[in-house]
């Protein structure tokens, strides 16, 4: 039994477990039982699409600048 208070799933967290197993706070075969325990959560899962390409990451400040960059063409235009 562990001396600590830390949750078991905090534990054996697929980011820290391995640090946990050499630091001999968990046992290997702890972490294999757990992922055997692990249930099927295959059905709770959406599709997502996803289209990355250059024209879809505009940075927010370039997009306000060819705002103004609009705006002083029209007045420009207009005066």
């Amino acid at each position: 039994m562990r001396k600590d208070s830390t949750p078991r799933d905090m534990l054996l967290d697929r980011r820290v477990v391995e640090r946990n197993i050499r630091k001999g706070i968990v046992t290997r075969e702890e972490y294999e039982t757990f992922l055997r325990e692990l249930g099927d959560t295959a059905e709770n899962a959406e599709s997502v699409t996803a289209r990355l390409g250059e024209e879809d990451l505009v940075d927010e400040d370039e997009d306000e600048d060819e705002d103004e960059d609009e705006e002083e063409e029209t007045d420009e235009a207009a005066g």
